[in-house]
């Protein structure tokens, strides 16, 4: 019994580390570090993932297979379209059709087939990427992360502005954890340091497609 997580980058690192301050199991058969390199697939880029969810479905010891997109400005609908072009090779299109839950995520079913679960960043619904779920964990009231939303707004304004529209949500980000007491941590460590607030629904919510997606491990 094999399963695999495939994403486009290096989302399963800060994904992870949610999954650990949240109490959840390690994937079952994955549970040391070694292994869970081996539960991650990088395909570098959403085509890449693509080919690794086709590889993914042509092997026949994998029983759970989920993959994690970018939204980006293509959009949720847009990204599923491809992978349910993928993924109708294999499964019967009643099956597809019917995979959206009521949370926005989709999970795939089907008897004699790998359970596949698929999650578009940030929230199954609207653009953008990882970034954009990561800062639905920035509380409310935080002041700081309220200075770095007006640096950027008024930054944009400037003739020496490099920062697109695509990427504003990654220079938001970044600028907020440059200004930390430990200034520019990466995403993973950064959740391990409490910069992130790990209870919020949006995580939750994840955390849900992720134990439909995968069999975990007792502890």
């Amino acid at each position: 019994m094999a399963q695999q997580l495939i994403v486009e980058g290096n989302d399963a690192y800060s994904l992870a580390e949610i999954c650990r301050k949240q109490g959840l199991p390690s994937p079952l058969g994955y549970e040391s570090k070694g292994k869970f390199e081996d539960f991650v697939k990088k395909g570098n880029g959403f085509e890449g993932a693509l080919k690794l969810l086709i590889e993914a479905l042509d092997k026949s010891d994998i029983d759970n297979i989920g993959i994690i997109v970018d939204a980006n400005d293509v959009g949720a609908a847009a990204r599923w379209q491809s992978i349910k072009n993928v993924l109708s090779q294999k499964f019967q299109a009643e099956t597809l059709e019917t995979a959206l839950s009521k949370s926005g995520y989709r999970i795939i079913q089907e008897e004699g087939m790998p359970v596949i679960g698929v999650w578009i960043m940030p929230d199954n619904n609207t653009d953008g990427y990882l970034e954009h779920f990561l800062s639905k964990l920035i509380p409310l009231d935080d002041q700081l992360w309220s200075y770095a939303q007006q640096t950027i707004a008024e930054i944009k304004k400037q003739p020496y502005n490099k920062i697109t529209s695509a990427k504003e949500q990654k220079a938001l980000l970044h600028t907020w954890l440059a200004w930390q007491k430990t200034p520019g941590l990466p995403f993973g460590q950064a959740i391990k340091a409490n910069y992130f607030d790990t209870s919020t629904k949006e995580v939750q919510l994840f955390l849900d497609w992720f134990k439909a997606t995968f069999q975990l491990s007792a502890t």
